[in-house]
């Protein structure tokens, strides 16, 4: 590890270039935001928020070491990957707008104190996963702008390598971010008065599912 490498993971333009892109809105977000909505807990969230880290941690390995490029010698392999990512955003996007728009549908209610929780975290776990796992961009956007922030010379694998862990930990901090201010936003609040009303969670399932029907179609068309 050089300390050309340290330098330039703790730099203000690395640091600020990573915040901005993981921060912009994108599936992860969106998806974030439609869990919170829906289910009110942390657990559910913050599983869907790992398998979202545990599939950018391998776009990270497949950027570092090149293994990306194999998908553009495959054009049909990468549109086949586009497709299926495509196709969980927009089954997702689906049924937050069902849910928007389906009559008398009632929000969930978190659990009683000592009831199990009816949502199964392995379920939410994959869901994160496939969110971002299904979409090959990241791993090429990963392999073209990690190396622009070291020398001209041919990067070494332990620089990426901890460019790559500090993006991925700005993006921890953010779902973690994203996760509690919008819990505490939907938190039931005191004498069973909810601070999110059954109108803001149509609303806000409304947005979600719009938005990631036109993810999808963006993921599919480009």
């Amino acid at each position: 590890m050089t300390s050309t490498a340290l330098a330039v993971a703790a730099s203000p333009a690395f640091l600020a270039s990573c915040t901005a892109v993981i921060c912009s809105p994108g599936p992860d977000s969106m998806l974030v935001l439609r869990l919170v909505s829906r289910a009110r807990r942390r657990p559910p969230v913050l599983a869907a928020a790992a398998g979202m880290l545990v599939a950018g941690a391998g776009y990270a390995v497949a950027a570092v070491t090149g293994s990306m490029a194999v998908v553009l010698l495959r054009p049909e392999l990468f549109l086949l990957w586009q497709i299926a990512g495509a196709l969980v955003l927009a089954l997702t996007g689906a049924r937050a707008l069902w849910e928007a728009l389906r009559p008398g549908q009632a929000a969930p209610q978190p659990p009683a104190a000592g009831e199990p929780p009816a949502d199964r975290l392995p379920r939410h776990l994959l869901l994160g996963f496939l969110c971002t796992a299904g979409n090959p961009k990241v791993g090429l956007f990963l392999t073209v702008f990690l190396p622009q922030f070291l020398p001209v010379e041919a990067p070494s694998a332990a620089a990426l390598s901890l460019l790559a862990l500090v993006y991925l930990a700005i993006g921890a901090l953010w779902l973690l971010v994203l996760t509690e201010v919008g819990v505490r936003v939907v938190a039931r609040r005191t004498a069973g008065e909810a601070a999110f009303p059954p109108l803001a969670a149509r609303i806000g399932n409304a947005v979600a599912g719009l938005v990631l029907l036109g993810l999808a179609l963006t993921l599919f068309v480009r």
